[in-house]
């Protein structure tokens, strides 16, 4: 029972990390709900979880792993994963720097998270229509992950700004 349980969270880490990330939500906004916007809540705890530690992790299986990494994904391993790895790698250290970051940062963060997640997004719609590509990496939580996460970044983000007090 135990190792389904931590196959399920190493299988869908980016899913784990943003129901994680919704449980701080919640606790946060439970707290401070009176002195800190919502929006500001969203954006800390997504941005560290959902974005930051995801892609910390993904950049560390793609780099030291990358045929566990591949399979995951359906494809063969790639000397191009090690691009991808720093890719994740950049991507995730910004998300956990922007946590606590000026509006500017955290723009920069957004856009950047934005072109890479959606980018991967449509790699994988692809692949799961010129190859039928439907493993669990590529047609599973990651994909939704890659398209609902960066939006909920651009949501917080441009509610963020009209909130002249962050």
């Amino acid at each position: 029972m135990l190792a389904d349980w931590i196959t399920w969270v190493m299988t869908n880490f980016d899913l784990a990390m943003f129901a994680l990330a919704i449980f701080f939500i919640i606790f946060h906004w439970l707290i401070y709900r009176r002195t800190v916007p919502e929006y500001e809540i969203v954006y800390r705890w997504i941005a560290l979880f959902a974005i930051g530690f995801t892609g910390l992790y993904a950049a560390f299986f793609h780099a030291f792993y990358p045929e566990m990494s591949a399979a995951n994904i359906g494809w063969p391993t790639s000397p191009f994963q090690w691009e991808v790895a720093m890719a994740d790698l950049a991507i995730g250290v910004l998300a956990i720097l922007s946590f606590k970051a000026s509006f500017g940062f955290r723009l920069a963060t957004v856009i950047g998270a934005t072109i890479f997640l959606w980018g991967a997004a449509g790699g994988h719609i692809y692949q799961m229509i010129q190859y039928q590509n439907f493993a669990p990496g590529n047609a599973g939580t990651w994909f939704w992950m890659d398209i609902i996460l960066p939006l909920i970044l651009i949501i917080c983000i441009f509610q963020l700004r009209r909130d002249k007090r962050w």
